[in-house]
């Protein structure tokens, strides 16, 4: 044996030894740990550690029941493999026919795999949150574990007994809460991977999309009269049959995620039209009937075909981001709706025009679809924009009314014109083979020419509803402070504006620009910009001008809708209004609170807004202050209210309405005062109708000396009491008022029940008076006849 192999071989041995020797030693001293008695425990220290016993017992079972309800997955695990399925469809589609993918197949897509990502986030915060809180548990109980008290030595057998039995508890709950948290891991893991595969899926699919919008500006197929069939893949109906089969299995992997959404739907849609409907029966049974219905139009037709249209119609917003398969799907059943409802309105020849337009329409959904391209599709979109812009020449040029009892638009003109130019667009673009641009412009046009019509039916059918309410309840306290005229002018503004913008969102979106709209939106919103030292965002200013605005709306629609006209033209006294101005302070108040809050404007820079704003008071606002404070006062003394009979200074009216600065008076004359809030305060105010409405009136007449006084009182108090207008009670005085230089003045007060009518009745019993006496033979006297 060499010397190397030798001095192996003994290093080897050696550090054998070493190591049967560190195990010898090691065994030994745990044999002696083993061996050496634990202490007993104290008597002192029972009752500390049988509480410390409760306590990890109570841990142990509120860790057990968490651990079998509070951490199910078993959902997640049920969605997972669909989820899995979709992704690798979707990447199987996409790596497969991804370049032959229109600009809307590829926008479906995006909006489905941003579906499922955020299944896959929503699902990982919770995992993430189980985790956290699985860790946390197992902390403490590995602490509890650790314990040496858990170990020390009882008399008791029963305390031994639970000390043992809490030790193979917690062993068991620690191996129970590892699995768990290795399951839960895996799955979070398994869900981080199909999240990453959908994120750079639909990563790919934007791009793509990106990269399509830049190159169907050019040529992308044969001009129109140069095109063979030879040169397409597919014929026209089998890449429509190819569409159809798509377009249903994307509406249902869509509304396979939207069961929520859906059902709210539903219910919105019930409870509509079950208010409609009610509000129909009441007013059949009212006896004006038929002047009732004379002003409406489509819910006469039917209320629950209006109710389907309306609810076909405000379904596409009820989703955050919809799928074009499914847009197209609501509108079929919108605009079938449509069509019976406008039947009855058409004339003969704008009957023509409507079903050719909805013909057109189904053409160009039916296109809209279609993933491939065909040469029968390009000559059938050439064949649609000629005919839409016949069609829309004859409504240009039809000079009569194309409905029958309905109120032209004066946005149709407009309208059409519009949809003209982008189906000029559509043929120029077919013409020279840029099909996509085409098939854009050509469904953009139809689309929003349909989509007027829908709008213009729908505002008309929401006033129509609002119109049956009043109707239906005109014999309520509530309907007595509704004006329909006036509500139905207020609603008709805010209603065209949102179809305004509802109109711009939807030709947006046809033109396949709503993701840039959208973006830009939010970047010129959320960017961070800053005047000195102070930052801010456009979107926080919005947002606060946005609640300040509906704070306004809702305090001007509880002053329109508890108003005082009729209140006022009743005569009657209403408390209503003090309380109004009470709730629209109320709620001037809280917007302003909840602007600020949301708007992230530190309470530090408000102070200082306060600050200034209190300088400015200092110096130029005392009085515009003085009145806001005395409009709060005059609301809760309530010292006037609407409708009553006022003298303050030299003028007089009846409060028509107390505002938050200055109140309204209207006077005799018919002209409207307006008059501070502090005034009605500081100087003397008369109020004729606090307690209530009755008024003294009264007259003085002269008679001869020779009169007996006692029969002509007897004469005036007899006439008196017959006459219905003037109160019993309290009964009218006739007084001797003065013995004149050449008659006897005589006065007479009575109390009329409203004072306004107090100059009618005072002008018919000075009549009855004078009558009365003149029959008698008295006459009426002021100095002797000449």
């Amino acid at each position: 044996m060499s010397l190397s192999g030798f001095a192996r071989s003994s290093f080897a041995a050696l550090l054998t030894i070493l190591i049967l020797s560190f195990v010898q030693v090691s065994a030994q001293k745990k044999d002696s740990i083993a061996s050496k008695p634990v202490k007993l425990l104290d008597e002192s220290q029972i009752p500390f550690l049988v509480t410390k016993i409760e306590t990890y017992n109570f841990k142990i079972d509120r860790d057990k029941f968490l651990l079998q309800r509070g951490y199910d997955v078993s959902r997640i695990e049920k969605t997972m493999p669909d989820i899995i399925k979709k992704v690798k469809g979707f990447k199987t589609r996409f790596e497969k026919n991804g370049t032959n993918m229109n600009l809307r197949s590829l926008n479906s897509a995006v909006i489905m795999l941003s579906e499922v990502s955020d299944n896959l986030q929503s699902y990982k915060a919770t995992l993430k949150e189980y985790v956290s809180q699985l860790n946390k548990s197992n902390a403490d109980l590995n602490k509890m574990l650790n314990d040496k008290t858990l170990r020390c030595n009882v008399a008791d057998s029963t305390l031994k007994t639970q000390l043992v039995e809490i030790l193979a508890d917690g062993n068991k709950l620690n191996l129970a809460e590892k699995k768990v948290l290795a399951k839960i891991n895996l799955l979070s893991s398994r869900i981080s991977v199909n999240l990453l595969q959908t994120k750079n899926l639909s990563s790919d699919m934007v791009y793509l999309s990106i990269s399509k919008k830049i190159n169907m500006w050019s040529q992308e197929e044969a001009p129109l009269f140069k095109a063979k069939p030879s040169q397409y893949e597919s014929s026209l109906f089998e890449i429509v049959v190819k569409a159809f089969e798509r377009s249903g299995r994307i509406l249902i992997i869509y509304l396979g995620g939207k069961i929520s959404v859906i059902i709210l739907s539903l219910l919105i849609f019930g409870l509509l039209t079950a208010w409609m409907i009610s509000n129909m029966r009441r007013v059949k049974k009212l006896e004006d009937v038929e002047s009732i219905l004379a002003q409406v139009n489509f819910l006469k037709r039917s209320v629950l075909a209006s109710s389907i249209f309306a609810f076909f119609t405000y379904l596409p917003f009820l989703f955050a981001n919809p799928t074009m398969s499914l847009l197209h799907t609501i509108e079929i059943f919108r605009i079938a709706a449509l069509c019976f409802l406008i039947q009855p309105f058409l004339t003969k020849e704008s009957k023509f025009i409507w079903f050719s337009l909805v013909a057109l329409w189904v053409f160009y959904v039916v296109d809209d679809i279609l993933l491939d391209s065909a040469f029968g599709e390009r000559w059938w979109l050439f064949i649609a924009g000629i005919l839409l812009i016949f069609l829309c020449v004859k409504i240009i040029q039809n000079k009569t009314k194309l409905f029958v009892g309905l109120e032209a638009s004066p946005a149709t003109k407009a309208l059409v014109v519009f949809t003209i130019v982008q189906v000029s667009l559509s043929l120029i673009f077919n013409l020279t083979g840029r099909l996509s641009l085409a098939k854009i412009f050509g469904v953009s046009a139809v689309q929003c020419l349909m989509l007027g019509i829908t709008l213009k039916v729908f505002c008309t059918m929401v006033l129509e509803a609002i119109y049956l309410q009043t109707e239906a309840y005109q014999s309520s306290r509530f309907s007595d402070f509704i004006n329909y005229k006036e509500l139905q002018f207020r609603l008709q503004r805010y209603l065209w504006v949102i179809a305004s913008v509802v109109f711009f969102v939807s030709f947006v979106r046809n033109i396949t620009l709503y993701d840039l709209l959208t973006t830009s939106t939010s970047n010129f919103f959320n960017e961070i910009r800053s005047i000195g030292s102070y930052k801010f965002t456009f979107a926080s200013i919005a947002i606060f001008i946005c609640i300040i605005w509906l704070s306004s709306i809702i305090s001007s629609f509880i002053s329109f809708f508890f108003g005082h006209e009729k209140a006022v033209s009743g005569g009657k006294r209403s408390g209503l209004n003090s309380m109004m101005l009470l709730i629209r302070l109320a709620i001037w108040t809280v917007g302003f609170f909840i602007a600020v809050a949301a708007a992230g404007i530190p309470i530090d820079k408000l102070s200082i807004m306060l600050g200034a704003l209190g300088v400015g008071i200092g110096f130029g606002l005392q009085n515009i202050v003085n009145n806001l404070v005395s409009g709060v006062i005059i609301a809760f003394e309530r010292p006037i209210q609407i409708g009553d009979q006022i003298e303050i200074g030299t003028k007089s009216g009846v409060v028509k309405e107390i505002g938050v600065r200055s109140s309204k008076i209207h006077s005799a004359e018919g002209s409207d005062i307006i008059v501070p809030n502090g005034d009605l305060l500081s100087q003397h105010l008369i109020n004729w109708t606090m307690q209530d409405r009755s008024k003294r009136v009264e007259f003085n007449i002269s008679v001869p000396y020779d009169t007996d006084i006692e029969i002509a009182r007897k004469l005036i108090a007899d006439k008196l009491a017959k006459n219905e207008k003037v109160l019993p009670i309290p009964r009218p005085v006739i007084i001797l008022q003065d013995f004149g230089e050449y008659a006897i003045s005589i006065r007479t007060l009575l109390w009329v029940a409203d004072l306004s009518i107090a100059g009618e009745v005072r002008t018919e019993a000075m009549n009855d008076v004078k009558t009365v006496l003149t029959e008698a033979g008295i006459n009426l006297q002021v100095r002797p006849l000449s």
